[in-house]
């Protein structure tokens, strides 16, 4: 179940953006509208990303974990609020905020915070609060971890993958920004995020086993995509998915806003020598 639970979480981190022919519906009474199809602005959106270097990010995500097996049923839930500063390439990261958990059988409540660097030179580290110090992943781990997670992969490349879902997008229109939103559920979304899953893995898609009981219940997503630069500045997803196997059922509800900002602005992401110094290498 552990393992379905991290695929689970892995299929509901998807980003999609996909194209289609007609000008965008206008909306709010937009005086503003521009004739561009939805093709002309998906690919607009691929030619900026090409040309994007540095961006902050503020997440938030709720989720809700329901399983009912034969050993019982029980809830958790969580929010995530995270802050972050990266560079596309070479790839530099810096994250940090709090996850709040609760576990609705006990109702035992904690939070867990946060802080993890990112860099191409000087690899993996993350702050491991109850120890009072910072980690870093070995390095042969850590190039593994850069190759699976599709980290150098062309982002324009995965967002012409999507293209499958033109049908099922709608396209609007405010004075200021694009609006595309996607519903979707069913065997066609499955098997892509199955793909995506297995292309993130590398050479370990095996551990996703053949998911028969993986089932999407109801996905949307809500891209906000600037007129003037065709800068992604907001990203929402909600996802229900079920995953049965012979020993029970899991539910998961994963609800996530991303908003995007400063871009191109940050110029360098420095580790601290302290840091650097004093990191543990996780065994």
């Amino acid at each position: 179940m552990k393992k379905k639970l991290f695929i689970g979480m892995t299929l509901g981190s998807a980003v999609l953006v996909a194209a289609c022919g007609d000008s965008a519906t206008v909306t709010d009474n937009a005086s503003e509208k521009s004739e561009l199809t939805l093709e002309q602005v998906y690919e607009k959106t691929i030619e900026r990303q090409q040309e994007l270097k540095s961006a902050k990010a503020t997440m938030k995500i709720d989720q809700t974990i329901g399983v009912d097996s034969e050993e019982g049923a029980f809830e958790m839930t969580s929010t995530s609020d995270f802050n972050m500063d990266m560079i596309i390439d070479p790839i530099q990261l810096y994250l940090e905020g709090t996850t709040a958990m609760k576990d609705s059988e006990s109702g035992e409540e904690m939070e867990a915070p946060m802080k993890m660097y990112m860099t191409q030179s000087d690899g993996f580290y993350i702050y491991e609060e109850t120890a009072g110090s910072w980690l870093k992943l070995p390095q042969g781990e850590y190039d593994e971890l850069m190759n699976q997670a599709g980290i150098q992969n062309d982002p324009s490349e995965q967002l012409r993958q999507l293209e499958q879902f033109v049908k099922d997008f709608t396209f609007e229109q405010n004075d200021d920004e694009y609006i595309l939103t996607l519903d979707t559920d069913g065997e066609k979304f499955k098997e892509f995020a199955l793909e995506q899953a297995k292309a993130s893995m590398g050479g370990e898609e095996q551990l996703l086993g053949s998911m028969d009981g993986l089932n999407i219940e109801d996905a949307q997503y809500v891209f906000i995509i600037d007129k003037e630069t065709f800068d992604m500045s907001n990203m929402k997803m909600d996802m229900v998915m079920t995953m049965e196997e012979e020993t029970g059922k899991m539910t998961i509800n994963q609800s996530a806003t991303v908003d995007y900002s400063d871009f191109n602005k940050i110029d360098a992401i420095t580790i601290p020598q302290e840091v650097i110094d004093n990191a543990q290498v996780i065994e």
